[in-house]
Order: C-alpha cells, then structure tokens, then sequence
C-alpha cells in the first residue's frame, strides 16, 4: 500500500466520520458551538551543570508537548504532539504526533498511534500509520497498517571510538495488523493477526554490521473472556507467531512426511531455514465474592517467541500461579496473596534449569479514620539443576525476601490535615547453595518516619522526615541517616506558590563516617491567567565523600523553566 493512497484513504474516513456525525439527530448536537478545540500545551526549558563527574545530562534542553482537541459537530478529534532536542549524533529527534478521531462506535488513527489487538500480536507498539476501530453494537473490528520502526546505520564516528556506544543498524520495519470478534468488554471473543517484514535495502549494510538481514513475520491471536455463573471469569490469550529472522536464508522443502498444519502454512508463509514457529498463551479463572477471591493462572511461552508488534516477552518460561483474596471486618481488613511455581529451559536446549518459587502477601487494616496499618511480603526463589549433560554438577540456589510495614495517623478537622507516616522495609538476599559468579549475601534495612500537615483555608503546607538506610554486604557496611523538611506557601490570593525541600544525610562506611550528600530544590509556580502558568524550579545536588573509591565527591545544578496552558 503506498503512503499517498494511506494518506487518501485516512482522510476520506475523517471526512465521512464527520459527515456522518452531521448526518446525526440534530438536537443532540450543540450547532451553537459546531467547532470547539480545547486541551493542553507545554514549553520547558532546562539547563544543566556537573562538577566531579560527567555530564548525566545535556548542558540545555528543551520539549514542547500538546495535547490539543478538535471538535467538530460534537465529534472529538484528539491530537498528540511531542517536539525536543532529546538525541544525539547517534539518534532521530524524538518528534511524533498522531490524531484518533472519535464518533460512537468508529474510531479512526492517524499518526504515532499504540493500538493493542492481542498480547501476542499487535499489543501496543508505537506505529506510524493509520486504521480504525469500528464496535457496533457487538461486533469489534480493528486493523491498523503503518512503519513500526524506521531505518538506522551507524556513524562512522562510532567506528572510529571503541568505548563510544554502538546503536543496532535496522531496515525500515512495516507491518499490517486486524481483529474481529464479537462481544463486549466482560464476555467477547477475539481473533487478531499481524504481518510484519522489514524493507530489504531499507538498511545499507557495514563492514562493522555484515550479518543484518530482513526479517518477516506473521503472527495469529485468540482472545477470549467469559462471565460464568455470577462470580467466576475466564481469560485466555492464545499466540502462534511464525518468525523469519533472515529472509535470504535457504527455502525448506515441504513433503508429505510433514505434519498437516505446516503443509498449509506454506501456501501463506514460506519456511526457511532461520525460520521459527513458536507458541505463547495464558489463561485465568477468577472466583470473586463479597468476601472470597480466588485466581487460578496459567502462562506458558517458548523460547524465542517474539512478534513485530510488541516490544519485549519473558519467553521460555512456564507458570503457575494461585492468587487467593479475603475481606474481613466489613472491608476494614483486606487480605491477599499469590504463590506461583516458575520453570524455563522448556525444550532442554540449556545446560541448566532454573526454577522459581514466586510468593506474596498482603495485609491492609483499616481500624478507623484515625489509623491504618499495611504489611506486604515478598518471597523470590530460585533453583537452578544442571541436566545430566552439563560439565559442571554445580547447584545454584538463591531467596531474595523483601518486608515492608507502614503504619500511619490521620488528623482531618475543619482547618487542617495532619498526616504520620513510618515506613520500614527489610530486604534479604540469601545464597545458601552458592556457584561461580553467585550473588553474595546482601540485607538492607530502610526506616522513614515522616510528618505532613497542610491548613485547609490557606493551602499552606510542611512536612518534616527522618530516614535511617543500611546495607549489609561482604565488602563492608554502606549507610546513612538524615532528616528532610519541605514547604508551600501560596501568595497573593494563591496567584504565587512557592514550595521548597532540602533533605541532608551523613553517609557512613563500616561504622565511619564518609561524607554526606545534600540535595534541595526551590519553585515558583506563578498563574498568570485561571487556564495558564509559569514555574521556575532550581534543583542543587551534593555528594561529599572522604573515601572517594566508594563514590566520587560531585555537584550538580538543574535550572528549569516551564510554561503551561489549558484551553
């Protein structure tokens, strides 16, 4: 499909979506207003300096975001825009926008867009293209055609510098994608596919980069969620994703001794000799009552499995997990958990096995008003058996445990709210069966004692905290303890508001004191009509060190200016 007749085709269905809209009851639309636009709009501004350390950020930058929305005979045409200097000689301007005009059930895209088909097709990668969304009623259709990634090379500036960061050399990647099914949002039935391939030339290829080759795919989807009976919900996501990673590869001859299902892929998909047909699903049932929750999942995902439509998958994995849910007290006492067995090496393909025992619990009471209590704890286990084949026979096993406990206090009057908060959390990271290259013992408390009050009348607010952090490790003990305070005061009839936050912490090594860091920052947010404002914030960063092996002694300052607007 070339990019003239998209361009014809996306602006012939806003055109008729529009006319269709005037084409409506007419009292139901506001003719006194055919043409509204409304929405946002923001400049920032930001200059940066380093002492001590490199620079983490650009010396000056600048963004201009929108989110402006045209509305026409009461038929919405949102738009989203982003422009910065947010690259360097290696990448493109991070410049997209896009549009997804809406009457009832039609939607059309245009421009940048994240759609999401299926979790195992098209599920939310950023697309430069166009296509609708059309659910009349119960019918759900969907198709989406565009350029999920555009073509990079690399600098021969990159070639020169051996330490310089090398970015991936990609051919421009197109791809089409649809769904239909039938349903609503709490029972329907989906099926969704995506064709993806990249542009073969779309790429010039390197001395440094000889291998890159095109690759194609087609991936299918089956989605399904059901209402059984008045409490129960079943889920499933189903995936097949036939994944070329090199077009050019030698073609695989297909004979009758071939299993039935690949002989009729064939006719739509030519297998070759880097070709991979992969599977991925998960599917769930949920009991749910006033008092009593139950889930029930199951994931499963091959190695590999990929699709040119979604950005990443935890693939060569298999799960199961229970989630049960209790609520107690009239809803004052709320309990939940899950317990979930994990495994990989799914085809034997390493030369060890990892299994995980994946757990939590939570715990949140609420006695009254005044006080409330949450608890959360998390329990990581991981055994990884070498197969018999493995030259090695040794045993990995590791539990990382993670316990968090916040208690808090809740003042509200008619002239102020007062809040008292402590947080404390334990992490532990344990190795009982330890191998080449195994994590050692680690434990890290954290304690925060914080205190929030803000008056009601006159918006002015304070907060004050302490904060304790140690961390246990063989090499030594890494800590520190500080306080913080902070500030609000709305001026001039609330047209200036002027906050400021300075946290202070001696940090200390085996007992000693090594240094301390600091960091504040300072704001002015000035209304300069009800719908727009301008803010100055100062942010200043400062690591003192005496042993600087463990961390450089450094500053930094952040400088930034924004102006917003609503419309």
């Amino acid at each position: 499909m070339h990019t003239n007749t998209l361009k014809q085709l996306l602006f012939l269905a806003l055109v008729v979506s529009t006319l269709s809209a005037a084409a409506q009851d007419i009292e139901r639309i506001n003719l006194k207003k055919p043409i509204r636009f409304s929405g946002s709009l923001n400049l920032q501004l930001e200059s940066y300096w380093a002492n001590g350390i490199p620079n983490r950020k650009q010396p000056f930058s600048w963004m201009i975001s929108g989110t402006p929305t045209l509305t026409i005979l009461d038929v919405p045409v949102p738009l989203s825009f982003l422009f910065s200097n947010f690259e360097n000689r290696y990448y493109q301007p991070f410049n997209q926008y896009g549009i997804s005009p809406r009457f009832r059930s039609l939607t059309i895209h245009a421009g940048y867009r994240n759609v999401q088909f299926s979790p195992f097709t098209l599920s939310g990668y950023r697309m430069l293209g166009g296509g609708f969304e059309f659910n009349p009623k119960k019918l759900r259709v969907g198709f989406m055609y565009g350029r999920l990634n555009k073509s990079t090379a690399i600098d021969s500036i990159q070639l020169a510098n051996p330490l310089a960061f090398r970015t991936t050399q990609t051919y421009t990647r197109m791809a089409y994608a649809g769904k239909i099914g039938f349903g609503t949002e709490r029972n329907y039935v989906d099926v969704s596919f995506l064709k993806g391939w990249d542009k073969a030339g779309s790429a010039a290829q390197t001395k440094a980069d000889s291998s890159l080759a095109p690759a194609e795919n087609m991936a299918a989807g089956l989605s399904w969620r059901l209402s059984l009976f008045k409490n129960i919900t079943w889920q499933t996501d189903l995936g097949l994703s036939f994944y070329t990673s090199d077009i050019y590869a030698e073609k695989i001859v297909v004979d009758s001794t071939m299993h039935k299902i690949v002989r009729k892929l064939v006719n739509i998909f030519q297998p070759r000799v880097s070709s991979k047909l992969l599977t991925a699903g998960e599917t769930s049932i949920q009991y749910q009552n006033k008092f009593f929750g139950l889930g029930l999942q199951y994931r499963r995902i091959d190695p590999e499995y990929q699709s040119m439509g979604a950005y990443f998958f935890q693939s060569d994995i298999e799960q199961f997990t229970a989630s049960p849910s209790v609520r107690l007290l009239k809803g004052k006492l709320q309990m939940k958990a899950s317990l979930g067995l994990q495994r990989d090496n799914l085809y034997r393909q390493k030369l060890a096995t990892s299994k995980r025992t994946v757990g939590n619990a939570n715990i949140n009471y609420t006695a009254s008003q005044v006080f409330g209590v949450n608890f959360n704890y998390t329990n990581f286990g991981i055994t990884q058996n070498p197969l018999r084949t493995s030259p090695t026979d040794d045993l990995f096993k590791q539990v990382s445990q993670s316990l968090v406990l916040v208690p808090y206090l809740n003042f509200i009057s008619e002239t102020s709210v007062k809040n008292v908060q402590m947080v404390s959390s334990l992490q532990l990271l344990n190795t009982p069966v330890k191998s080449i290259n195994a994590s050692p013992n680690q434990k890290t408390f954290f304690g925060m004692l914080g205190y929030n009050q803000t008056w009601i009348k006159s918006q002015y607010a304070v907060n004050v905290s302490a904060n304790y952090n140690n961390t246990n490790l063989p090499g030594g003990d890494i800590g520190s303890f500080g306080a913080g305070i902070g500030a609000s005061l709305p001026l001039f009839n609330k047209k200036l508001m002027v906050s400021a936050n300075g946290n202070y912490n001696s940090n200390t090594y085996n007992g000693n004191r090594n240094g301390y860091s600091f960091n504040g920052d300072l704001g002015f947010r000035i209304q300069i009509v009800k719908s727009s404002a301008v803010q100055l914030n100062f942010l200043y960063l400062k690591n003192q060190a005496k042993d600087q092996t463990l961390i450089q002694s450094f500053d930094e300052k952040t400088v930034r200016l924004g102006y917003g607007i609503n419309f």
